[in-house]
């Protein structure tokens, strides 16, 4: 019995060079499956957001214990454009016993465009140098007494305490009046907490409503984070952000 074998010439014959192309063409289509997945693109991006949404984060609370806040004006419909959010809103809160200021900037929409556009990308396009890096801070705070599954009071009452993961950088820009020197707390809300995961987009995906908050305040040279009036202002407001936001979050379908 004779056996044949096949030539390594003709139809037969993969280079290396073949075989990796057709590897990268694999994996680049794959890729653009995942990222379309994840950032809504194959899904229907129509869809409304839940509703009382836009409502409970135009609902910005403007008191708490120790900070009364005033809005500032509405956003530049252009601004809403670029961003790609579905509303903007902010406040500047002043401490009621001493000179501190802070100011919140929430966002809220479709998470495929409010987990970009982060601080450390967008401040120094608008002429602000960041000094080193960012770096996680925790705030920890007590929600409302008034939240429970059972109708019961819980948070204060109980001592439970909840910790939001921000991120947290100081922004500089040079001014005819001098420096100008900020930092700034960010970190994202879609019902499960506050956090800042270092790949929002990828951690959040395309189709989940969500909230982002920046907490801003001056950061005079020698300021420690956890000394900032944001941070203060954090520990204070987010009882009463959560006690807005999260319920519309939580909704049946709110996540995805």
């Amino acid at each position: 019995m004779r056996f044949r074998t096949l030539s390594t010439a003709g139809p037969y014959r993969f280079s290396r060079q073949s075989i990796a192309a057709g590897l990268i063409a694999a994996a680049i289509f794959l890729g653009t499956l995942v990222e379309g997945y994840w950032s809504g693109r194959w899904t229907d991006a129509a869809g409304d957001l839940p509703p009382g949404f836009l409502e409970a984060v135009q609902s910005l609370p403007l008191e708490t214990r120790s900070w009364q806040g005033r809005k500032m004006g509405p956003i530049d419909p252009r601004v809403l454009e670029i961003s790609g959010a579905s509303v903007i809103v902010s406040a500047v809160y002043q401490n009621r016993t001493a000179a501190d200021r802070a100011t919140l900037f929430l966002v809220g929409g479709w998470s495929r465009d409010v987990s970009v556009h982060t601080p450390d990308a967008c401040y120094p396009g608008a002429g602000f140098t960041m000094e080193g890096r960012p770096y996680p801070f925790l705030v920890e705070y007590v929600p409302p007494v008034s939240e429970s599954e059972s109708g019961g009071p819980k948070g204060a009452a109980d001592g439970t305490v909840r910790t939001a993961e921000f991120t947290t950088a100081v922004f500089t820009k040079a001014e005819p009046t001098g420096t100008v020197r900020l930092r700034v707390f960010w970190a994202w809300q879609d019902g499960s907490g506050w956090k800042s995961p270092p790949m929002p987009r990828w951690t959040y995906g395309g189709r989940r409503p969500l909230v982002k908050a920046y907490f801003v305040a001056e950061a005079p040279v020698g300021t420690l984070a956890h000394h900032s009036p944001a941070a203060a202002l954090a520990r204070e407001l987010l009882p009463r952000l959560d006690a807005a936001i999260t319920p519309i979050l939580q909704t049946d379908g709110a996540n995805h």
